[in-house]
């Protein structure tokens, strides 16, 4: 398969977040030669990720940094995403776990959303977040929260302030 990213190109990567192609080598393994993309993420500059070109199932995990319009959006559809939780614990981890894989903006922001309200309705019955699903949003605030930085030029420790501004209310929390 030949490259479809290039050399210096910042792209995302699953949970790995805004990396940049650092390479396209190729290595052998097992006898079979393989050209992979080398990603550095740009948060967490001491690894190295490596992702085989040929793989379809790693390679759609890829994708462009969403542009400042639609970073803009999707502020904007923060305050009115749609809740998608499920009571079965099972299902939701795996529903959830998948959407962090995908790391669609839109999926990301309706994820958060849901997991930060039914904090909030645990809270006030005096009970806690499942640990799972806590661990799950912050996974998905950290994603969204990077490129969010990235792409409107924001420091990542002041991205949930920049974000209350648009919205209107307050601070916001756990971004």
């Amino acid at each position: 398969m030949c490259a479809k990213y290039s050399i210096g190109e910042k792209i995302i990567y699953s949970q790995s977040g805004v990396c940049s192609v650092e390479d396209i080598t190729e290595n052998e393994f097992y006898g079979k030669r393989t050209e992979y993309y080398v990603l550095r993420p740009l948060y967490d500059a001491g690894s190295l990720v490596y992702v085989p070109t040929d793989n379809e199932k790693l390679t759609s995990r890829i994708r462009l940094a969403m542009t400042k319009d639609e970073a803009n959006g999707i502020i904007n559809y923060m305050s009115s995403a749609e809740n998608i939780w499920i009571e079965n614990d099972n299902k939701r981890k795996e529903a959830y776990s998948e959407i962090l894989l995908e790391n669609k903006p839109r999926q990301l922001t309706e994820l958060i959303g849901t997991l930060r309200a039914r904090r909030e309705e645990q809270i006030s019955k005096k009970k806690r977040l499942h640990i799972a699903d806590e661990h799950i949003l912050e996974r998905a605030q950290r994603i969204l929260c990077d490129e969010l930085s990235f792409v409107l030029g924001v420091d990542r420790a002041a991205v949930d302030a920049f974000i209350a501004a648009r919205i209107g209310g307050g601070e916001a929390k756990d971004a």
